[in-house]
């Protein structure tokens, strides 16, 4: 398979113009099959004769119905950080309509790096801390950026301070038409009924799921931040309840407490109202999770096999469950039939 996707990639590259000049296609393999997409290292030998340079890039193939528009955004998103100045790889090509693969594809750089997740697990807790502080600082860092070059219309953002939390609601809404997801409308409207709590201070810019899967650590302890098919603008608390609920899920109440409080050390004040956007989290989690259920992976722009890694992850989502119950006293009859099915 590698040999023939390389092949298609070579063929691809030699007709299209690009910034590449007699591009030749090396050791193409898989590094990743994730939730949202294939990943594949290569090397591209390119330029002169003479001066011919290679380079070690990313080819990262996305599948599911908004393919096209996850590519875009991704592609988009990390051009305008990369000029900023924020740590993402660098971006060089985006196909959303006339890929030799049947699907949408970014080629990018390759980090030659590994997850600070698994860095966590050093014995030394001075490491560790570490570890979690240049975490924090690269969220913190990514909500302080200039965020009206990420959307085309900034002025609406300022307009109103509810903005962003309306169009929350609105794709809840979205999710909620999907037929079986009636027990999870009282959670919608628990949230409806205190959004006065949740007035937009000011925009940021956000990746949308970052958690230290997603940041690439080199030898020399140097970030990249990767995975930015969510990216957008939208309140900082939407990220961070995200990250938090992430973390939190895969590794227990303590480990989101100590990244809670060095986002909050490092900002400089408490985050308010963190609560409500935690329920929004836990909420849009067990979303996603059921449409995955009930409509298959390909409406959330998920792989195929996604769903036996949920099935894995049931603990996980037993503890967003818990919380998304306690913050809010109800009971999800779907998200219970759902829970009870993966642990059979």
């Amino acid at each position: 398979m590698s040999d023939e996707m390389e092949a298609k990639l070579q063929a691809y590259l030699v007709t299209r113009e690009s910034q590449w000049s007699s591009p030749v296609v090396h050791d193409l393999r898989s590094i990743s099959v994730g939730w949202e997409s294939d990943v594949y290292a290569f090397d591209l030998e390119h330029g002169t004769m003479g001066a011919r340079q290679r380079l070690p890039l990313i080819l990262r193939i996305y599948p599911g119905e908004v393919a096209a528009d996850k590519a875009a955004r991704e592609f988009g998103g990390m051009s305008l950080l990369y000029r900023a100045g924020y740590p993402v790889p660098a971006v060089h090509l985006l196909e959303r309509e006339a890929s030799p693969f049947g699907q949408p594809f970014v080629i990018m750089d390759r980090v030659d790096g590994t997850p600070m997740w698994r860095q966590l697990r050093d014995p030394d807790p001075h490491r560790v801390q570490a570890l979690i502080t240049q975490f924090c600082q690269l969220q913190i860092t990514l909500h302080r950026l200039d965020w009206r070059p990420l959307v085309p219309d900034p002025a609406r953002y300022d307009a109103d301070a509810y903005t962003v939390v309306d169009w929350e609601l609105a794709q809840l809404d979205d999710w909620l038409r999907t037929p079986g997801l009636s027990s999870y409308a009282p959670v919608r409207d628990w949230l409806v009924a205190r959004r006065d709590r949740a007035a937009c201070p000011h925009p940021s810019a956000i990746h949308g799921d970052l958690h230290p899967e997603n940041v690439l650590l080199r030898a020399d302890g140097t970030a990249a931040v990767i995975d930015w098919t969510q990216v957008t603008v939208s309140d900082a608390r939407f990220d961070l309840a995200w990250t938090l609920m992430v973390i939190g899920c895969a590794m227990g109440d303590a480990w989101r407490a100590r990244f809670l409080a060095e986002y909050e050390r490092l900002a400089g004040a408490p985050v308010e109202e963190l609560d409500y956007f935690d329920v929004f989290a836990c909420l849009k989690r067990l979303l996603i999770i059921a449409i995955v259920v009930h409509q298959g992976p390909g409406r959330m722009g998920l792989r195929g096999n996604v769903l036996a890694t949920l099935r894995r992850q049931e603990q996980a989502m037993r503890w967003v469950y818990r919380r998304l119950m306690a913050h809010t006293g109800l009971h999800v009859a779907d998200a219970e039939r759902i829970l009870a099915s993966f642990a059979s």
